[in-house]
C-alpha cells in the first residue's frame, strides 16, 4: 500500500493520464509486494545465528533500498509546501542573474546622462557668470569702474553673447545625448521585463527537480521519515530473524522434505529407466553384431558352394572331352 501511494503521487508528476498513473503505480505495488514476500518466505531457519545473518544480510539491504526509494515522494508530499518555496526561491535567484546583467547596463546609461545633464548644468553657470561680469562692468560696479558701455562692457558683452550661442548649440545636442540615452534605458528595462516573463512562463519542475529541493529541507525531519520507513519495511525481516523455529517452519520444512524424497525417488527411476535402455541397447547391438556376422558366413558359404559347383562341372566337361 506505500509502495502503491508513493508510486502514485511519483507517476503523477510525470504523466498526465491518470489511467497511465495507477496502471504504473499498481505495477510497480506487486513488483514491490512480490521483493517483499520472496524475501521473508524464503528465509529459513538454521538454528545458527552467524548463518542466519549473513542469509538475512542481502535481505535486509534490499528492504533499505526499498523503504527509501518508497519514502522519498512521501516526502516530497508532506513537505510540498517547503519544496515548493525553495523551487520558486530558486527560480528567483535564476531571474536575479538578469538583473546581474542588465543592471550594469542600465548603469552606464544613467550614469552617462547624468554627466551629460552635469556638463551642461557647468555651461549654464558658466554662463550666469559672464552675464554678472557683463553687467556689472556696464554699470560700473566691477572690472574698471566706469560707468557706460566702454570698450571692456562690449567685449563682455560680446563674450557673454557668444558663449549664449554656444549654450544654445550644447543644449541642442544635451537634448539629442538625453533623450537616445532615455530610449536606450527604456529598451534595457523592456528587455529586461520580457526575458523575465518568458523565464517565469518557462519555469517547470519535475521529479529531480523537488528531489533537490527536498535535500535543502530540515534534514533530521526527512531523516526521520526515513526511519519510520526503513522499521515497516524491515520489520517483517527483522521478525523472522529473530523469531525461533515454530508450526510454519516446520511445515514448510516437511514439505521441502517431501518435495526432496519425491525428486530423488523420480531421480532413482529416470536413472533405472536409463540404466535399463542402455542394457537394452547393448543387447540389441549385439544380436545386430551377430545378425550381421551369420548373414556374412552364410554369402560366404553360399559363394564357396558356387564356386565348388563351377570347379565341378568344368572338371566333368573336360572328362567328358
Amino acid at each position: 500500500l506505500l509502495a502503491l501511494l508513493s508510486s502514485f503521487y511519483a507517476f503523477s508528476i510525470l504523466f498526465d493520464n491518470l489511467f497511465v498513473v495507477i496502471m504504473l503505480s499498481v505495477f510497480w505495488a506487486l513488483i514491490i509486494f512480490n521483493l517483499d514476500r520472496f524475501m521473508v518466505s524464503t528465509m529459513r531457519p538454521y538454528n545458527n545465528w552467524n548463518k542466519e545473518l549473513i542469509k538475512a544480510i542481502p535481505r535486509i539491504v534490499v528492504g533499505i533500498l526499498i523503504s527509501v526509494i518508497i519514502s522519498v515522494p512521501i516526502e516530497l508530499q508532506i513537505f510540498k509546501t517547503e519544496v515548493g518555496n525553495i523551487i520558486s526561491l530558486d527560480n528567483e535567484k535564476r531571474i536575479s542573474v538578469l538583473d546581474e546583467t542588465f543592471n550594469p547596463q542600465i548603469e552606464a546609461v544613467v550614469v552617462e546622462r547624468k554627466k551629460t545633464e552635469e556638463f551642461f548644468n557647468g555651461l549654464l553657470t558658466l554662463r550666469e557668470k559672464y552675464y554678472e561680469e557683463y553687467k556689472c562692468e556696464c554699470d560700473g560696479t566691477c572690472g574698471t569702474g566706469i560707468v557706460g558701455r566702454g570698450s571692456e562692457c562690449a567685449r563682455k558683452k560680446e563674450k557673454y553673447e557668444t558663449f549664449l550661442a554656444e549654450i544654445e548649440l550644447e543644449r541642442v545636442k544635451r537634448d539629442a545625448a538625453v533623450a537616445r540615452l532615455n530610449l536606450t534605458e527604456s529598451d534595457l528595462r523592456q528587455d529586461l521585463f520580457k526575458k523575465k516573463e518568458v523565464m517565469r512562463s518557462g519555469f517547470s519542475f519535475g521529479l529531480a527537480d523537488q528531489i533537490k529541493a527536498l535535500n535543502e529541507v530540515n534534514k533530521f525531519a526527512t531523516w526521520l521519515i526515513v526511519v519510520i520507513f526503513l522499521m515497516i519495511e524491515l520489520a517483517p525481516i527483522l521478525t523472522k530473524l529473530l523469531s525461533s523455529t515454530g508450526p510454519y517452519e516446520n511445515m514448510i520444512m516437511a514439505l521441502e522434505r517431501e518435495f526432496e524424497s519425491n525428486y530423488l525417488l523420480k531421480l532413482d527411476e529416470l536413472n533405472s529407466i536409463r540404466s535399463k535402455n542402455h542394457k537394452l541397447n547393448s543387447i540389441y547391438d549385439n544380436l545386430e553384431m551377430q545378425s550381421k556376422a551369420t548373414a556374412y558366413k552364410n554369402a560366404l558359404r553360399e559363394e564357396q558352394v558356387g564356386n565348388y559347383e563351377r570347379i565341378r562341372t568344368e572338371l566333368q566337361n573336360k572328362i567328358a572331352k
